[in-house]
């Protein structure tokens, strides 16, 4: 299931949607009609969705991902598709964008090259999965686009899980944010999407969380991930938005999957284990690069700190924390002085599992990560 796909042929097709049965119809339903118009009766069921929403979902195409030793369709792509109401005219805003792939496997021996019409929307039975990247909120490096080597296994495992007669996965879907200055790639202020400091990252993750729900995706029960600042960003997203002096609203999901993260910026500065003293500056400099100088803002932003997560995140069944005891960058005692917190302020099922590898492997290679959100998105159904 987890083998590695050789090549991923992506084909770009603008033609029609497919229903579960193989034919030509609006199996992903469509916000626009024959002729591309928007047509209100489609969206009826999505009563949030704006105008400016449905052109910037347009504005992106599908892209198929093809397994090219069966010849057969995995599933459907959108990559960068902007969040931010405004459309394609958003453009200066790049990384206020999230990546969606669906997957083929509704239809019985799907392998064709034609894609769904770019206004179509996701909506297929099962569960979403997102995925916040990490990077220390800096990285220009690290963006949505890591996650496809896990996406990719995912939708492997999707269309083998259909062969058994059951898909737990309805779309997967990886989220930009802006990102704050970063020494080593400087801009010299001119470039807006290099310039955040809390809370703008955390808000974008909410307003990605609510265009993609407005669409009709990551609605009831759901699963949120995040890779080192990406599990903090996780975890800020089913706190309460006040706290950031925000209100976007989302409907938070069920599980929240915490990978090599950090969940206690403030004590690590302040008593970093022995054998990662020599990070301390690094992570000073970060932190205060993301959350300005006043440490009260790092404690108060860090999930380790909630006073309730029972009111804090109502919706909440079970949270994942998976760490490496290989990680160089990540002390294994931010998992466990996390999971301890939880199990005290929370009744939250908390579960460990173990990552494997260096900080970044687990999403380089994809192939665990896979099989650890594969594994909880199933204990969903």
């Amino acid at each position: 299931m987890w083998r590695r796909l050789s090549q991923i042929v992506v084909k770009v097709r603008r033609r029609h949607g497919f229903d579960c049965s193989g034919s030509a119809s609006s199996g992903f339903p469509t916000a626009a009609g024959a002729q591309s118009k928007f047509d209100k009766t489609t969206t009826a069921t999505m009563p949030s969705l704006s105008e400016k929403d449905q052109l910037a979902w347009a504005s992106v195409p599908w892209t198929s991902v093809v397994d090219e030793e069966s010849g057969n369709v995995l599933g459907w792509r959108k990559s960068q598709v902007p969040y931010i109401p405004g459309g394609v005219d958003n453009s200066g805003l790049s990384l206020q964008t999230l990546d969606v792939w669906l997957p083929a496997s509704c239809t019985p021996g799907y392998a064709t090259s034609q894609a769904p019409d770019a206004p179509s929307l996701p909506s297929q039975s099962g569960h979403w999965i997102v995925y916040i990247h990490g990077g220390a909120w800096r990285d220009p490096m690290i963006d949505a686009s890591s996650f496809s080597p896990t996406a990719i296994n995912l939708l492997q495992a999707a269309a083998s899980s259909f062969s058994k007669g059951s898909v737990p996965i309805a779309g997967v879907a990886s989220l930009n944010y802006r990102l704050s200055p970063h020494p080593n790639h400087p801009t010299g202020g001119r470039d807006p999407n290099r310039e955040a400091r809390h809370p703008d990252h955390i808000s974008d993750v909410l307003d990605g969380l609510a265009f993609l729900q407005r669409l009709g995706g990551a609605t009831g029960s759901w699963l949120l991930s995040g890779h080192s600042c990406g599990a903090t960003l996780a975890f800020q997203a089913v706190m309460a938005p006040s706290r950031w002096g925000l209100d976007t609203a989302i409907v938070k999901p069920t599980v929240v999957v915490g990978l090599n993260g950090l969940y206690d910026l403030a004590g690590f500065i302040t008593m970093p284990p022995p054998e990662y003293v020599g990070l301390r500056d690094a992570y000073d400099e970060f932190t205060r690069g993301a959350f300005g100088d006043d440490e009260t803002v790092w404690k108060d932003a860090c999930p380790a700190t909630a006073d309730d997560w029972t009111s804090e995140w109502q919706e909440g069944k079970q949270v994942v924390l998976a760490q490496s005891r290989e990680d160089s960058l990540v002390p294994y005692d931010q998992l466990e002085k996390m999971g301890a917190y939880l199990s005290k302020s929370s009744s939250l099922n908390i579960r460990e599992m173990e990552a494997g590898g260096d900080h970044d492997d687990i999403w380089k290679k994809g192939d665990r990560l896979a099989e650890i959100l594969y594994e909880v998105v199933s204990g969903l159904m």
